[in-house]
């Protein structure tokens, strides 16, 4: 991550966005001296609130950690089998 003092993203702000949004590379801004905030691409910034969604979810999580559970004890099911299974539940096209 790059730390750049404020006078100095003020002066190259439109340049320091583009960078968050083509590499990726989070931008800290430091005031005086100390951390004051971050520029980050909107596309990280949803990418991370959406990660923070899905944590926060209690029945999810339990959700997520049966389905480890069960593919790493071996309970999976191949994309054929998926496959026919809806067909025959007649939720996809014969």
């Amino acid at each position: 991550m790059t730390s750049l003092p404020l006078a100095e993203v003020r002066a190259n702000l439109s340049k320091l966005i583009e960078e968050a949004v083509r590499t990726h590379e989070r931008i800290e801004v430091t005031r005086q001296g100390r951390r004051a905030a971050v520029i980050l691409s909107a596309d990280d910034y949803d990418s991370i609130m959406e990660t923070i969604s899905i944590l926060s979810d209690q029945e999810l999580m339990r959700e997520v950690r049966t389905a480890d559970t069960e593919a790493e004890s071996g309970q999976i099911y191949t994309l054929e089998e998926v496959t026919e299974e809806m067909r025959a539940a007649g939720r996809l096209p014969s």
